[in-house]
């Protein structure tokens, strides 16, 4: 009878673990230049070109990456304002501002990655369509901003978020070995 009672059990934890979704393999990237950073991402990464749009500084070029896993997005914008760093401390301010608009702030904190500072912020998107997370920085030039979003069926306290978040570097040696190369200008 415990025989049966045991077989039934593992072929029970067999088929479980069969019809659970598999957990996406994070994959690191990293840029080298015209600003170094580097990031992790479960998926595959796709990239576009786009504008970003600044109150301070009118229309500037950026480079989005994007991933979708397990209902979350995973968003890297990287915005080139070359002749602008001096507004460094107003930029955040602004994409940071722009970023809560219409949100409930769960968390919205100074951050500092290596030797960069910047914000890292939390929020609750309107009518229970989810969370989002996001690190906002600003490094030679550029901002960059991760954001990880929970998509509406998906779980709002989802390591992924502050996985990927987290994940951001300054600091070309915090880059894993295999790590894949961006390209942010053609």
């Amino acid at each position: 009878m415990r025989l049966i009672n045991r077989m039934n059990f593992l072929g029970a934890a067999a088929l479980a673990l069969a019809i659970t979704p598999a957990e996406a393999a994070w994959q690191s990237y990293f840029s080298k230049g015209p600003v170094g950073f580097s990031f992790d991402v479960p998926g595959e990464l796709k990239s576009e070109k786009t504008t970003y749009n600044s109150a301070m500084v009118g229309q500037r070029d950026a480079v989005v990456f994007k991933s979708v896993e397990d209902n979350v997005e995973f968003t890297v914008t990287v915005v080139n304002f070359t002749g602008r760093a001096s507004d460094e401390s107003g930029l955040i301010k602004e994409a940071t501002a722009a970023y809560l608009e219409k949100m409930t702030v769960v968390a919205d904190d100074d951050a500092r990655v290596d030797s960069s500072y910047g914000r890292k912020v939390t929020v609750d998107l309107p009518d229970t369509g989810g969370r989002s997370s996001s690190a906002i920085f600003f490094k030679d030039s550029y901002l960059i901003q991760l954001q990880a979003t929970v998509l509406p069926g998906g779980n709002n306290r989802s390591f992924q978020m502050g996985r990927f978040v987290d994940s951001l570097a300054f600091n070309a040696t915090r880059a894993d070995e295999g790590a894949i190369e961006l390209k942010l200008t053609d």
